[in-house]
């Protein structure tokens, strides 16, 4: 898992969180999220730029992964609110199995 820089904020609207409308999060702020099995690769393609402070979370795995490793980007990375909601839906998950 890494961070990296979109170019614009259209570019970053590309990586809105698939979980974002479930956690109640803003689509248009907060970070992004790109799931990928080749995830350089992917970030590279989408020109995104290495940076600790990034706005884009590139995290590798398998799309049938996607919610739970959202989810993990979130806690890890987002801000106070993001990871309380990815807290909360983690827990949530971990309770149903």
């Amino acid at each position: 898992m890494s961070l990296r820089r979109a170019a614009s904020d259209a570019a970053k609207s590309r990586f809105v969180s698939v979980l974002a409308s479930e956690l109640s999060l803003s689509a248009g702020g907060g970070l992004g999220v790109l799931v990928a099995h080749d995830a350089s690769r992917a970030a590279r393609r989408s020109r995104l730029g290495l940076d600790d402070s990034g706005d884009i979370a590139v995290v590798e795995g398998d799309e049938v992964h996607r919610r739970v490793l959202e989810a993990l980007a979130l806690y890890t990375y987002g801000d106070a609110r993001e990871c309380s909601a990815a807290t909360q839906w983690i827990t949530s998950a971990q309770e149903a199995l």
